[in-house]
């Protein structure tokens, strides 16, 4: 008997991703906050990437997805606690959805808390606590609307070694008025271009927004820059400037 584990698992994968792209995207997502403005922009229009992910990248994030869905299987076993688990929060007004990881409850205290669980490579997770600047401002951002649109006053950012099952925790509270200013500028800035239709400017030359862009070929050539209304060039420094220097 011949067969191909690694074609099974390719397979696998393949079939998962062509579901997820037959949805249309309606609304600006949580998960995309901080990264290129004008890649965010076009994905909403439904355009292709660049190029698609290869078979190795995507098993990648096949492996990482496991990974977040075991940490919050462990979470979800506790007895003290009342759970829920990929729930969603949508804004009609702000034009944005998402889905928070998990939402918990204990049940002595009632005290209530989300959970965004984040996997990383040893490397990576490693050199991010070696800087000790805390959580990557976009994972921060993300957090803070789920937190922002539940009312739930605070949350916890847990990022996990994909190589040693190492954790690192960083809290997220609701009342941060710097992350409320960034998320909402960055909002306004796509729902004003969104209702234009004038594409954002990209992302900054050798930012990581740039780096990790699915559409920078195509930001970089859009055509109606010149176009664009004052309150783009107003509110792009004070929106970039905050997440320009964190991953």
């Amino acid at each position: 008997m011949k067969f191909s584990i690694q074609g099974l698992i390719d397979e696998e994968i393949k079939q998962k991703n062509n579901l997820r792209e037959k949805r249309n995207q309606t609304t600006w997502h949580a998960s995309s906050l901080g990264s290129c403005l004008c890649g965010q922009y076009l994905q909403r229009l439904g355009l292709k990437p660049d190029e698609p992910f290869d078979q190795r990248t995507l098993r990648v994030f096949n492996m990482g997805n496991k990974i977040e869905d075991w940490i919050v299987d462990l979470i979800t076993k506790q007895e003290k606690y009342d759970f829920e688990t990929q729930g969603r929060v949508f804004d009609e007004k702000l034009n944005f959805s998402g889905y928070w990881d998990i939402w918990i409850k204990d049940l002595e205290t009632l005290e209530e808390e989300i959970i965004e669980v984040k996997s990383k490579n040893s490397r990576a997770f490693w050199y991010m606590e070696k800087q000790g600047e805390g959580a990557q401002k976009q994972h921060q951002m993300q957090l803070w609307s789920y937190l922002w649109l539940t009312k739930v006053e605070r949350g916890r950012i847990v990022y996990i070694s994909k190589d040693d099952q190492c954790i690192l925790e960083y809290p997220i509270f609701r009342n941060n008025e710097d992350l409320k200013k960034i998320v909402f500028d960055q909002l306004e800035i796509l729902n004003e271009a969104w209702e234009k239709k004038i594409p954002p400017l990209p992302a900054l030359k050798d930012s990581w927004q740039a780096k990790y862009c699915g559409f920078h070929k195509q930001c970089k050539v859009q055509e109606k820059y010149l176009e664009r209304i004052p309150l783009f060039y107003q509110n792009l420094e004070k929106v970039v400037n905050p997440i320009i220097s964190k991953k």
